[in-house]
């Protein structure tokens, strides 16, 4: 034994000058007499496997211990939504992502269409979600735009605009984002360089991994060197991977989150577990075992990128990293020896054989790619077939396109000229040149492909997205009760799901569900007239003729169908023709004249004019004295009036929110309207008193003669709401104030019973209930009330 272990070396020296025959059956006879050689060899190998086990734990060790998965996600929803048209300024701007992120490592530029810069301010706090909200100061009428950006800790970039019009609608064609900085833009090229190189670095090993075990000596003798070499610049390319990760999330402002990144841990850790295979192969010699260390260092390569990218954050993460690490593997498996043998045709030790020597070591070669590349065409075709059947219905644009001409190399270029060399490639002398067309499409398709993992067109959420925004998105939810079941966007999922109803059934349908809305979900109860307002103006984009769309039961919710569907209305005048059209406007609703129908009218012309001046009521209030009539004139100046309470209430700039008087601006408006005022005016008085109904009457004893009892009657209408039409909280509540006036409160709260229902049986119940003092001015307003409403 002694013997044969220092002599061999000398035989196999001597061999190796001679023909590629002789090189063969020297290194059997050699490998054939060398027991205690072998035996050092498994030794070895016993080690190094050690080595590839500690790697591979520190590795999942690696991945585990970072810190929670902030995903390559997409935008699913927002509030407000893109397109939306707002009355007012939203306080808030809120993005309802597909998958957790850190709200750290997202930003948010709000411009307006002239491009003005507004300050947002981040709201959400640390911690993974999937909602980050941004608040906003007070918005002007215009187009604004939020760009926003979200970095995901694996290093990728995902970007969007939030369009909305605040008064005014949004343009088809509108944008408003700013554009991406050169940083930004190169970190995204590089980023998509490194996938394409590590893609190929990984096919290669995978090429040489085949080839290396296969009958050809060519194969052998070349590429144990080349798996060395391949496995270094894998590692490379892998550290790249995240050190691009790092650099991404740097230029975002997320330098915190660098050193708890799974992207950058991962790439990182993935790299150095591969350079350390790269150095146990090297030392090893070449160990016969089938882990061995280039085996190992694709699996690793492959396992780690999957748990490094963006498939580890998906909803069903155990599918998604199977899947990536299939799919991955099947391509490099069928790419890879393709490449390598287009490498060794060109050697020395393979041009110089004679034909028939070609063909032999050809046939080998082509006989090991053959047991792999049939499963990996398999892998492939189901794994590509299962990422476009789960995220078909999110591809568009560029991504579609890049995906199609992915799919038409592989079946239309690839694989027929696979199946046409596996037939034909016994009697091959040299490798022709389709099999150089067939490795340049199969190139293309990874390069395609790592464009398609950079675009991520996003693992299908739909399983995890709450039925409510799916069905949301799609314009397709009839059912307001699912929007019950979402803590945020409740506003936008309610207005989707009631522009929907009123498409298939008319607005009488979204009317009715939304008043039974009220009692399940509170923010209905509590935003009710906004909710039925929006109700209104999405009814005036879908029904032309005015006295068809006011001829609905409206008045519920104090008639904000009516008010919506007239501010929209208002909004397709222009300011030129505004002055002039007013007498008229609401002429198809006055059939007859005085009726409920025709007051809603011009009650909502109020509201839109309201809005047409930045809820400035000094400047609307002389646009309803052009109307001519009296009775029409303060019928407008109670919904601006209204419309004043409610701007103040969404926080709004109003004049005189911020005064002591809580009468104001009542006694600043022109006496033939003080009572118009008076009649709305108490509905602030109690908002800002938080609710105290009893200081509320305080500041009513302080209005003049002879608004003092029209006050009352405005807080007999509010206690009605606060009480929610019950007799007992209403006449508890109307106690509390003057016993001189006290009757008047009655009044107020039996008309709006009859108002609020549009009949007579709540009201009927008040009556009963109140004490004989009150029970006249009770039934009198009860059946003034009636006798309006019956005037249609």
């Amino acid at each position: 034994t002694t013997a044969s272990t220092t002599t061999a070396p000398t035989t196999t020296t001597a061999s190796s000058t001679t023909t590629a025959t002789s090189t063969t059956t020297a290194t059997a006879h050699v490998q054939g007499s060398r027991p205690v050689t072998v035996h050092a060899s498994r030794t070895s190998r016993g080690r190094v496997g050690r080595w590839w086990l500690l790697a591979t734990c520190l590795l999942g060790l690696v991945l585990i211990s970072a810190g929670p998965a902030g995903a390559h996600t997409s935008l699913l929803a927002s509030t407000p939504a893109t397109g939306e048209r707002l009355a007012y300024s939203p306080d808030e701007i809120v993005l309802t992502f597909a998958n957790a992120v850190d709200p750290r490592t997202v930003t948010a530029e709000l411009r307006s269409a002239e491009g003005e810069i507004v300050e947002v301010e981040p709201l959400t706090s640390d911690g993974a979600t999937t909602v980050v909200a941004f608040g906003v100061p007070r918005l002007p009428h215009d187009v604004y735009g939020l760009a926003w950006q979200s970095v995901g800790d694996d290093g990728h970039r995902v970007v969007g605009e939030v369009l909305f019009g605040v008064g005014v609608e949004v343009g088809a064609t509108t944008s408003t984002s700013p554009p991406t900085s050169p940083l930004a833009r190169m970190l995204d090229w590089l980023g998509v360089a490194g996938r394409i190189g590590w893609y190929l670095a990984v096919a290669a090993l995978a090429g040489v991994v085949v080839l290396s075990r296969s009958r050809s000596a060519v194969a052998r003798s070349a590429t144990r060197a080349w798996a060395i070499r391949l496995m270094v610049v894998l590692a490379a390319v892998t550290l790249l991977r995240g050190v691009t990760a790092a650099l991404v999330l740097a230029q975002a402002g997320a330098t915190d989150t660098i050193l708890g990144s799974r992207g950058v841990l991962g790439w990182v850790g993935t790299a150095a577990a591969v350079g350390g295979l790269a150095v146990a192969h090297r030392r090893a010699g070449r160990p016969r075992s089938p882990l061995a260390p280039d085996v190992v260092a694709l699996a690793v390569a492959v396992l780690g990128g999957a748990l490094s990218g963006h498939a580890l954050s998906r909803p069903d993460p155990v599918l998604a990293v199977t899947f990536s690490a299939a799919h991955v593997l099947g391509a490099a498996l069928w790419v890879g020896p393709l490449l390598v043998l287009l490498a060794l045709v060109s050697r020395p030790a393979w041009t110089g054989l004679d034909p028939d020597g070609r063909r032999r070591e050809l046939g080998a070669v082509m006989g090991a790619f053959g047991r792999v590349a049939g499963w990996s065409l398999g892998v492939v075709g189901a794994s590509g077939a299962l990422l476009a059947l789960r995220v078909w219905d999110g591809l568009g644009g560029g991504v579609l396109v890049a995906l199609l001409i992915k799919l038409t190399v592989v079946a239309g270029v690839a694989v027929p000229l696979g199946i046409w060399h596996h037939r034909t490639r016994q009697g091959w002398a040299r490798v022709p040149r389709t099999v150089r067309a067939e490795a340049a499409g199969l190139v293309l398709a990874l390069a395609l492909g790592g464009v398609l993992v950079g675009w991520d067109p996003g693992w299908n959420g739909s399983a995890s997205l709450d039925p409510a925004v799916a069905a949301v998105l799609e314009g397709s939810n009839d059912d307001p009760g699912l929007c019950a079941t979402l803590d945020v966007g409740k506003a936008a999922c309610y207005r989707s799901t009631f522009s929907t109803i009123i498409a298939t059934q008319g607005p009488q349908a979204a009317i009715d569900a939304a008043v039974a809305a009220q009692a399940s979900d509170p923010y209905v109860a509590d935003n009710c007239h906004q909710v039925v307002h929006d109700v209104g103006n999405d009814a005036a984009e879908q029904i032309d003729s005015m006295a068809e769309a006011l001829s609905v039961e409206g008045s519920a919710c104090w008639s904000g169908y009516y008010h919506g569907f007239i501010e929209a209305r208002l909004a397709t005048v222009d300011d030129t023709e505004l002055a002039a059209t007013l007498p008229s406007f609401c002429d198809d609703a006055a059939d007859p004249p005085y009726s409920f129908t025709h007051y809603n009218c011009l009650h909502g012309l109020g509201h839109g004019l309201m809005l047409r001046v930045d809820a400035d009521l000094f400047a609307a209030l002389p646009l309803c004295r052009e109307l001519e009539e009296f009775w029409d004139l303060r019928s407008c100046a109670s919904g601006a009036f209204m419309e004043n309470v409610l701007a103040a209430q969404q926080g709004l700039d109003v004049p005189g929110v911020g005064t002591a008087d809580l009468r104001f601006p009542c006694p600043e408006v022109e006496e033939d309207l003080k009572e118009d005022c008076y009649l709305m005016q108490t509905s602030t008085m109690v908002w800002r008193l938080d609710g105290d109904v009893g200081a509320a009457f305080g500041w009513c004893d302080r209005v003049e003669d002879p608004h003092r009892a029209t006050c009352y009657r405005s807080m007999g209408r509010d206690i009605s709401s606060i009480s929610a039409l019950d007799p007992g909280g209403v006449i508890e509540r109307c106690g509390l104030g003057h016993p001189d006036f006290a009757a008047w409160c009655i009044d107020g709260a039996a008309s709006n019973a009859v108002y609020e229902q549009a009949a007579a049986d709540a009201a009927d119940a008040l009556c009963a209930a109140v004490p004989e003092e009150w029970v006249e001015a009770c039934t009198t307003a009860r059946d003034q009330a009636l006798e309006t409403v019956a005037r249609g």
